[in-house]
């Protein structure tokens, strides 16, 4: 396969509905309820308003790149210090928000699927699959992408076929009980946890994307549609488990997956239904471990390396382990970090322009 082949923008925008929910399941959905409780839904409604900026922070610099990634841009329009000090500072944020992941997505895993065994071996075992499809290229994760949109979409509508008949809107109530503080603070953090990965896309020229003219609006349109999905599921699993329990549960998306049947025959599917909860973290992984080593290429001024990506897995898994990342706030304040630093890139690019 041509890894510098023409990428469909459409293929690009399948894989971006699964970056802005790559923290949902470990962490960001628990952190909202935690602060605005049963006001959340406000905070998830401003945060995608708010998203907007974000969005169009990364409409604007994808536009800056031509033939060139966001390390080549960076390169070309900041001194050789600062350029490889911000190259180097976003690797290691993203291998450190990468082992967050891989780590959390190990213990969902270990909590949902299997019996409280170690967690290294599933932590290698993900991380494997990850570098596997990682080394194939960004055509292959965005493909990937495209094939696994289909067969989320179809586990999303079995989930909320049945799920509808469990809801009760009584649940959410009463609303607005909380402060606008705690409302505000719980749509800043949904913010920044579920758009920023957006950048990682930076990782493709805007000459690899076919028919990029309409590729803002397909992704405006993708950014809207995946942030319906998951107002609707917010509004599911409060509605059946109200906002006591659902802020004392870990993982509320299970407990509410345990009430799915299949045509009323087949019960228990959770485990088949709850697999569409790995795939956001899984193909975050893929994407920031291929752009992690495309920033460790052009940092060194290497040569491409196929066995780099083996490092920047070990590197990850390394993180994952040693640190034991489970609190999300820390992840949070990584994630800023990166979205400051896209925002000045903003500013210093378009000065060179």
């Amino acid at each position: 396969m041509n890894n510098d082949s023409k990428i469909s923008p459409l293929s690009i925008c399948f894989l971006s509905s699964f970056l802005y929910r790559s923290f949902y399941i470990i962490g960001l959905f628990n952190l909202i309820i935690s602060i605005s409780k049963g006001d959340s839904i406000f905070s998830i409604i401003i945060g995608i308003l708010l998203g907007l900026i974000v969005l169009y922070s990364y409409f604007y610099l994808n536009d800056k790149l031509t033939k060139d990634n966001i390390f080549i841009k960076i390169s070309k329009s900041l001194p050789k210090v600062i350029s490889d000090f911000i190259i180097a500072t976003l690797i290691i944020l993203f291998i450190f928000i990468c082992g967050f992941t891989l780590y959390n997505l190990s213990l969902f895993v270990n909590y949902n699927l299997l019996n409280n065994i170690n967690i290294l071996p599933i932590s290698t075992l993900l991380i494997i699959t990850v570098i596997y499809l990682a080394s194939k290229g960004i055509n292959t994760i965005t493909r990937v992408s495209g094939i696994l949109i289909f067969t989320f979409i179809s586990l999303v509508i079995i989930s909320m076929i049945t799920l509808i008949n469990y809801s009760d809107p009584n649940n959410i109530y009463p609303l607005l009980t909380n402060s606008f503080l705690s409302i505000y603070e719980g749509s800043i953090y949904h913010m920044v946890l579920s758009v920023t990965p957006i950048f990682l896309l930076l990782i493709i020229p805007k000459d690899r994307i076919e028919d990029n003219k309409k590729y803002n609006r397909y992704m405006l349109i993708t950014y809207i549609i995946s942030f319906v999905y998951i107002l609707i599921n917010y509004f599911l699993i409060l509605s059946i488990l109200g906002i006591k329990l659902t802020s004392i549960l870990n993982y509320p998306d299970i407990i509410v997956l345990q009430k799915v049947s299949l045509l009323n025959f087949v019960e228990r599917i959770e485990d088949l239904l709850s697999f569409k909860l790995m795939f956001d973290g899984f193909l975050f992984l893929a994407l920031a471990s291929f752009y992690i080593k495309e920033g460790i290429l052009h940092l060194f001024r290497m040569k491409p390396n196929k066995k780099l990506i083996l490092v920047v897995g070990l590197m990850i898994l390394i993180v994952s382990i040693y640190f034991k990342i489970t609190n999300i706030k820390l992840v949070l304040y990584l994630m800023t970090a990166i979205l400051l630093i896209h925002f000045i890139l903003m500013i210093l690019i378009r000065k060179k322009s």
